[in-house]
């Protein structure tokens, strides 16, 4: 049964326009896209708790978290959501830190080149190498590839894209409310529509578009629903039902049906899109989850 408390936060998202404000439109995404550039990134606000360092990486911004021990024994590349074109938010990082801390390991944090001043094409300039790095630096058996919504959709084209490259899976593949699909055109998304209070397809394709900038919708490096799953990392997803995604989410359990392919599924009934990153009972369940997901991966002295 779903809690009071995701049905009165559901209410109150709702009651505050977000669908109207951010996704009701192409125009909509675009005023957005200012607003943000005016706030810019937040930062990570657990400094106290856990080690932070930065640096650059084709001139964007990364972090890692990590214990302050210093000791770690596994490590989570994590790619942030916020349609291609939105910095990471303080919701992001409360995640991240409380992943941090539950499992113990190290989190790579990269602020990649977002959209529409960067396409496709310059974020994997930046996320392919930055993945090469990773997996020369630790055993790919204790390294784990998670994202939420548009960081879901970048975390299955990096594994898939990695595959092509040759370069080892990680262990894990964690994907939260993922955006796989960039057309939208589902056509089970028009009655979800009517009980997201977040997202709209027409706003989630125009931040497609101009991520892709010019790749076509059905290119699996832009909608990696269209590349196949096999030969990849085990894949867990988290969907709710107050979601459009979630009509894609099982378009891509049904793939992985078809391609013979791992894959474990969490779906929320009543919880909106990337409700793990909110301070809910289903939240903190599913981070329980995550955490036991990304825990099944043996353990490594390798930092």
């Amino acid at each position: 049964m779903t809690s009071m408390q995701a049905r009165l936060t559901t209410v109150m998202v709702r009651l505050m326009g977000v669908k109207r404000r951010m996704y009701g439109s192409a125009e909509k995404v675009h005023k957005s896209i200012a607003a943000d550039r005016r706030r810019g990134p937040a930062v990570p606000g657990f400094k106290d708790r856990l080690s932070v360092e930065e640096q650059h990486v084709a001139g964007h911004r990364v972090y890692t978290v990590r214990p302050k021990s210093g000791h770690t024994n596994r490590h989570l590349l994590y790619l942030h959501g916020g349609g291609w074109s939105l910095s990471i938010t303080s919701l992001h990082w409360d995640f991240i830190g409380t992943l941090a801390e539950r499992l113990g390991c190290s989190i790579t944090v990269p602020l990649y080149p977002p959209a529409p001043e960067h396409t496709a094409r310059d974020v994997w300039a930046m996320l392919l190498p930055l993945y090469r790095d990773l997996v020369e630096r630790f055993s790919p058996e204790v390294l784990t590839v998670m994202g939420d919504s548009a960081g879901g959709n970048l975390s299955l084209s990096l594994i898939m894209q990695a595959r092509q490259a040759g370069l080892p899976q990680p262990a894990h593949l964690v994907l939260v409310s993922p955006c796989v699909d960039i057309s939208c055109s589902d056509p089970a998304m028009v009655a979800l529509e009517r009980v997201d209070p977040i997202l709209a397809p027409e706003g989630v394709r125009e931040a497609g578009r101009l991520y892709a900038g010019g790749l076509d919708p059905r290119d699996p490096v832009v909608s990696p629903l269209y590349g196949s799953l096999r030969g990849l990392a085990p894949i867990t997803v988290f969907t709710g039902t107050l979601d459009i995604l979630n009509a894609d989410a099982h378009r891509l359990r049904d793939r992985a049906r078809q391609e013979g392919v791992s894959l474990d599924w969490f779906e929320y009934p009543g919880v909106m899109h990337v409700w793990p990153l909110y301070s809910l009972p289903e939240s903190r369940r599913a981070v329980d989850e995550i955490v036991a997901t990304v825990e099944k991966s043996p353990a490594s002295d390798r930092d």
